[in-house]
């Protein structure tokens, strides 16, 4: 029976955050994607540390209720709180999640679905709009067009329809009779004031106590509903909603800020005027400069110099660019928070965590610090000494109607560390001419954006993208692939693999729900041959794959098991297979470690042995850790334990200048067995090192807690061994972390390829 698997690929899930996020959590959401092309989300703390797995398929930002919207690999979405339990379970994606200070809606095409901040149902109701408000929901009829208001069990709550209508506030609500006249009703359906026929509210809301915003057909002024009087006259040429109490006007091509009752705030002398959030609004002037000013006119924050942003006051931050590329961010306060060079795309995730793009590469980081608190990894040990690099590739194609930017945003990798660089050099040129055809001819002037799959599949390497072509309806999956013999760089197609007879064996193996033609770009592997239906994206979904495995045993006959495809995936890829062949580590746990470590030039053994079960010593992890970091040679003077004329002299020395010895070099012994918790050390100097940021005291005990015998480590060692755990270097054994047990050269080599 054929497994069916439904994944969401790097479709954009919109999940909104109602009311903003300033007071949630500090945890934020975060990207990892694997070689195998999978992009799962999970949630960082500010200093880099994972609070919540990375197992989701999409995952919003916490709102202020402290829950967030995430996505599993079955194409469903539910609700979690800040401790990753799910409050909503997983259900049919919606359009969007949105949040309101005390209700979640799930909204589709043609219903939302309403829960409880603890996640009971409310109910379904065709056609709404917005959250209930006084009791009441505003809903428009699929069959009539038309709005009506129900209650929580689905009831209308009086008769009546209307043409158009807004949310009730502070018991009454703005609405259009059939006729196209419009009046304010109360929460039993009565009129309690009727607006002149002339009159057409710009807006169906009620600002403050009784302020509603109306148009004459060219001007626009303020009207009270309560007392049947204009606030203000028809002077202004446009009157934006009220934000805080203060709505943007304009007048004669200059703009100012008034309040709810028509009083001016800041007289119109603003080129632009927009407003930021949090009380600030941005400003351009005539000597144009840009400014961040409040609803006085008092400027919080002036630059001579910006190139796009002021967009918005999130977390208490915005930011602007500059000519010279770097961004600038500062605070509501006007203060300055942090620049950053060579960056691009900002967004702000926390009042302390921005992500970027920086110099081609996704960077997560702490403003308060200037510390990158994590970066998505962008290359792949393949094995065989074979890595894969990511490549950033963009194409600007213009500006959609919201403003957005429209083109191409892909990855692709560069694969690296072939002896036969003609063949390396010929595989590299097809991947990249895949990527940048994109899906079709058609496709050209489509967005698309996403990453790759790369595996090593015997010695076949395999190459899928795992893109999305378009925005909105209509989108859909890319996912074409191709695959190389290593040895030889041939391309090799489906019908190397398979007989001429195939596709009547294909057909009955895949579910008969589509047509043949419809499973497109069937991907080899060592498990078989994987097909795959790609769904357009509509109003009701978004764009998902199916995928299909079809093993070997299942294809049978189909399978021409002598052509060179088929051999080439049962030969395991060994470049430097001669090089790397040691008599004493066959059957080993730690072969396909210790031949990898091989392979890459990180390991040596002696006479063809590499002694796995041996003890390893402080001058022999120091020389591998400095040749593979690159560290530059360096001596030192000499101590007890050191000798500045040894062969491990200068690698040692580079250990201890590039900060790797940090806490061992008092009572160092080159030639001494490592302990456990000494490596654990060394390797957490090499963590931060990388930028990884050291636990704080308080999770220090609460991380080695689930270790018996954490108390035998050396109180100096605590510290990074905690590092090591969280960062899943060290797993322990049998709920045994063994800190002064001798580390032997298969555990060190272990270690050594995880960082």
């Amino acid at each position: 029976m054929i497994k069916k698997t439904i994944c969401a690929l790097a479709a954009v899930l919109t999940l909104l955050v109602g009311a903003g996020a300033a007071d949630a959590s500090s945890a934020f959401p975060a990207v990892r994607t694997g070689a195998d092309g999978v992009t799962l989300y999970g949630y960082l703390d500010e200093s880099g540390q994972t609070v919540l797995p990375f197992v989701y398929t999409k995952a919003g930002e916490f709102a202020d209720c402290g829950l967030a919207a995430v996505e599993d690999e079955k194409w469903q979405t539910g609700v979690i709180n800040r401790q990753g339990k799910l409050i909503i379970p997983y259900a049919d994606a919606p359009i969007s999640v949105d949040f309101s200070s005390d209700a979640i809606a799930y909204r589709y095409a043609d219903r939302s679905v309403y829960y409880t901040l603890a996640g009971e149902l409310i109910g379904s109701y065709a056609g709404a709009e917005g959250f209930f408000a006084d009791g009441l929901l505003l809903c428009k009829s699929p069959a009539s067009g038309l709005y009506g208001y129900v209650k929580a069990d689905g009831t209308a709550a009086f008769s009546g329809s209307y043409k158009s209508a807004g949310s009730f506030s502070g018991g009454r609500a703005v609405v259009e009779a059939a006729d196209g006249s419009f009046s304010v009703i109360d929460t039993t359906g009565a009129v309690v004031s009727q607006l002149e026929r002339f009159m057409t509210p710009s807006y169906l809301t009620i600002y403050g106590e009784d302020t509603l915003i109306v148009s004459d057909g060219s001007n626009q002024a303020l009207y009270s509903i309560i007392t049947g009087q204009y606030l203000t006259d028809f002077i202004y040429n446009r009157i934006s909603e009220f934000h805080e109490g203060a709505a943007m006007v304009r007048q004669i091509n200059r703009w100012g800020l008034i309040d709810e009752n028509g009083r001016v705030l800041t007289k119109p002398a603003y080129y632009y005027l927009s407003y930021m959030g949090e009380g600030l609004y941005a400003a351009r002037s005539e000597d144009g400069s840009a400014a961040a000013v409040d609803a006085s006119g008092n400027v919080v924050y002036r630059t001579p110099e910006y190139v796009g942003g002021f967009s918005e006051i999130k977390y208490g931050l915005s930011w602007h660019g500059m000519s010279d590329g770097s961004l600038i961010f500062f605070r509501r306060n006007g203060g300055f928070a942090f620049s950053l060079k060579n960056a691009e795309q900002p967004r702000l995730l926390t009042e302390n965590i921005v992500r970027v793009t920086q110099n081609g590469e996704m960077r997560y980081i702490n403003l308060a610090t200037g510390q990158t608190v994590y970066a998505p990894q962008t290359s792949f040990d393949l094995g065989g000494g074979l890595t894969a690099k990511s490549v950033r590739y963009e194409k600007f194609l213009g500006y959609q109607k919201d403003g957005t930017e429209h083109g191409w945003n892909v990855t692709f990798p560069e694969i690296s560390g072939m002896a036969d660089t003609a063949v390396q050099k010929q595989i590299n040129a097809a991947i990249r001419d895949l990527f940048l055809k994109g899906p079709s001819v058609t496709a050209e002037y489509e967005a698309l954006e996403g990453t790759y799959g790369v595996s090593l599949e015997g010695s076949v390497l395999v190459v899928s993208a795992n893109c999305v072509s378009g925005k909105g309806q209509g989108s859909a999956v890319w996912n074409n692939n191709l695959a190389f013999d290593l040895n030889t760089g041939k391309q090799y197609q489906l019908s190397d693999l398979l007989g001429s007879d195939y596709l009547s064996t294909v057909r009955s193996l895949l579910p008969d729900e589509h047509a043949i033609y419809l499973y497109s770009f069937p991907r080899i592997s060592t498990a078989g041959v994987t097909y795959f239906y790609n769904e357009y994206e509509s109003s009701t979904r978004r764009t998902y794959t199916e995928r299909y495995l079809l093993s070997f045993e299942q294809l049978g006959d189909a399978v021409n098991r002598d052509s060179a495809c088929f051999q080439a995936l049962l030969t395991p890829y060994q470049q430097n297979a001669a090089a790397v062949r040691f008599t004493d580590v066959s059957g080993h746990w730690a072969e396909p470690l210790i031949l990898r470590a091989a392979e890459r030039g990180l390991v040596q053994g002696s006479d063809g042995r590499f002694r796995p079960d041996d003890a390893i010593t402080y001058a022999e992890v120091c020389t591998t850790v400095a040749r593979s970091r690159s560290l530059t040679p360096a001596t030192v003077p000499a101590q007890p334990g050191y000798d500045p004329n040894a062969w491990y002299a200068e690698e040692v020395g580079a250990a201890y200048t590039g900060g790797l010895l940090t806490g061992l070099w008092d009572g160092f012994s080159a030639n001494a067995a490592v302990t456990r918790e000494d490596a654990m050390q060394l390797f957490a100097n090499v963590l931060l090192k990388d930028g990884k940021t050291a636990l704080p005291s308080t999770r220090i005990d609460s991380t080695l807690s689930a270790f018996s015998d954490a108390a035998q480590l050396s109180a100096n060692r605590r510290a990074a061994a905690a590092l090591c755990v969280q960062q899943a270097l060290i797993q322990g054994s049998d709920g045994r972390i063994d800190p002064q047990s001798i580390l032997t050269r298969a555990q060190f080599v272990k270690l050594l390829l995880l960082v």
